[in-house]
């Protein structure tokens, strides 16, 4: 995690963290996903203008380092969060955001494909694990105020 960061930013990289933690122990087809297509990469994310960099391990284990993402660094993933919460609760799709500029996805176009297999099993999984409910819940409280 990021060391003496903004609040918003140390908030974001703590989810993101609890989210893939929560994936990494359920193990399944969307942890054995995202290893394929997340190992070994890296992107600078920003929500609402908080921005930061992630890069992954290129392991099975998909070790994640959160640093500050560079002021001249392009954005691989734009969105505010309320866009992200209307997809979490089903308020709206991945494709929907994207078509409509909520959310910009900088990526091929097979790529975005892998991203949305991942957003809809990460979906489905919520339907039956409570810590990522839990975890929208916070993002919803704790991001939105």
């Amino acid at each position: 995690m990021p060391d003496s960061q903004s609040p918003r930013t140390e908030l974001l990289s703590s989810m993101l963290l609890e989210l893939i933690e929560i994936l990494r122990d359920r193990q399944g087809e969307t942890w054995s996903t995202i290893i394929r297509i997340a190992a070994g990469k890296s992107a600078t994310i920003a929500i609402d203008n908080t921005r930061i960099h992630v890069q992954t391990a290129d392991d099975q284990e998909l070790q994640i380092t959160i640093s500050t993402a560079e002021p001249d660094a392009l954005n691989d993933f734009e969105s505010t969060g309320l866009a992200l919460r209307n997809i979490m609760f089903g308020k709206s799709t991945l494709e929907r955001a994207v078509a409509s500029g909520k959310i910009f996805i900088r990526a091929s176009f097979g790529d975005l494909l892998k991203i949305r297999s991942i957003v809809q099993s990460v979906l489905l999984d919520s339907e039956v694990e409570p810590r990522l409910l839990r975890l929208w819940t916070k993002f919803d409280q704790e991001w939105l105020k």
